[in-house]
């Protein structure tokens, strides 16, 4: 790209990269394991969905028969299928003009006889496109006709373009709406449970986020140190079997409310279950000590663990930050910009201007001139297109390829010095 077409990049142009509605239910259902997602809609809606959710969270292969001999094989990148295409995860009902005329139900009801005959799973969801939606074709019955002993569901994405945290919102409450009396039938409190410790389900996790493996890591980490475990953490690598048994809790916690607070509130209303909604995520110091205290308050258990190692790791920080500070006056002033969903953009702002004080540039992201960006390597990278001089932290998929192979994280105690780690040495890789 010249430089002249550089400066004609707007705003709208980095934000239409962003990933949608419909990517947020299938990622949430992809993160539950032994499930199969149909996805009823054109092949173009496909491929980056499932190649994606098999490299965020790898799970058990999925296997077919090969039809010379029957024997099965597992899906793979070389394996075509009418379904899957070469990929291991997402098969496809690939609609054409045709049925977007006469209707998608008979290839619906192919693609779900398909997986009955030649799949073991444990749960079943149809998304239906944002094309297949305004069709309105309904396969909840053939969901139900075909798959009488396990659990179905039927997503609909009639709005095309909603944000992401919107349809891991709904996926989630869907499923609980539409498969939690074959999932729980009549339970609906922990009362019958012999448990040694409180326990706890964490809703608003997805696995598209950038280091959720280290954020749920260090989030058991943190209850732990509090006397609470962790039941399930939903659709970030969970079971059905984990899923079961969410009645059995004590508590649901919502990290991020934009992608879990009505699932928790459906919870109360249908299971009577409370529920805790983080006014910001556990990001930074301040936020950790918040969320485990109240937390702890809540369960009636002792966070005094938790409190002394976030006052060791206050101290760790403050030594490497006056040593930049004395070298350079940062980070005090810089100006950096935020984009991510809602609640992160919070939790973040609220660690670097009271932390380590910052000043956040709160124009469109495309018109940021801020010394340093925090968001994904897309508009990272459409900003350095523009010449824009800044130092770029990613906090969100898609990345540049950087391979983590330690687990890391943005939360909790661990998360809050990686946060500093990170603005530190941006001020040894460019001048800011």
């Amino acid at each position: 790209m010249t430089e002249n077409c550089s400066k004609n990049i707007s705003n709208n142009e980095i934000r239409s990269i962003s990933p949608d509605g419909i990517s947020g239910m299938i990622f949430t259902m992809e993160g539950i394991k032994n499930s199969v997602i149909l996805l009823n809609g054109p092949m173009g809606c496909k491929f980056y969905h499932s190649t994606t959710s098999h490299f965020l969270m790898p799970r058990p292969p999925l296997y077919l028969p090969v039809e010379e001999d029957g024997e099965k094989v597992e899906v793979r990148f070389d394996f075509l299928n009418e379904w899957f295409f070469r990929q291991p995860r997402v098969p496809c009902t690939w609609l054409d003009g045709h049925d977007y005329v006469y209707g998608t139900l008979d290839k619906v009801r192919a693609g779900l006889t398909y997986i009955r005959e030649h799949i073991a799973c444990d749960l079943i969801t149809v998304i239906n496109a944002p094309g297949a939606s305004l069709i309105g074709d309904d396969p909840r019955e053939l969901c139900r006709e075909i798959f009488p002993d396990i659990p179905t569901l039927v997503l609909e994405s009639p709005g095309f373009s909603t944000e992401y945290y919107e349809g891991c919102d709904t996926a989630l409450l869907e499923l609980f709406r539409q498969a939690g009396d074959r999932l729980w039938g009549e339970k609906s409190t922990a009362e019958c449970v012999t448990k040694l410790r409180p326990t706890v389900n964490i809703l608003g996790i997805s696995i598209w986020q950038k280091y959720a493996l280290g954020d749920m890591e260090e989030i058991r980490r943190i209850l732990s140190m509090c006397g609470i475990d962790v039941n399930c953490i939903l659709c970030a690598g969970c079971s059905l079997d984990e899923i079961k048994r969410i009645p059995e809790a004590d508590l649901n916690i919502v990290l991020y409310p934009e992608m879990g607070a009505s699932a928790a509130k459906w919870l109360q209303e249908q299971k009577q279950m409370p529920y805790y909604i983080c006014e910001v995520p556990p990001i930074g110091f301040d936020a950790t000590l918040k969320f485990s205290s109240d937390v702890s308050e809540i369960l009636k258990t002792d966070c005094e663990k938790v409190k002394e190692e976030i006052e060791y790791s206050r101290a760790l920080a403050w030594y490497n930050i006056s040593g930049i500070y004395n070298a350079c006056g940062k980070p005090d002033g810089t100006v950096f910009a935020v984009s991510s969903f809602p609640s992160q953009e919070e939790g973040l702002t609220r660690f670097l201007t009271e932390y380590l004080g910052m000043i956040r540039d709160t124009r469109e992201i495309g018109n940021t001139t801020a010394e340093i960006v925090f968001s994904d390597a897309n508009i990272i990278s459409e900003l350095m297109l523009q010449k824009k001089q800044f130092c770029g932290i990613e906090i969100a998929n898609p990345t540049m390829g950087y391979v983590d192979v330690i687990q890391k994280t943005m939360v909790g105690i661990r998360g809050s010095l990686f946060l500093v780690e990170q603005v530190l040495n941006s001020f040894m890789t460019r001048i800011v």
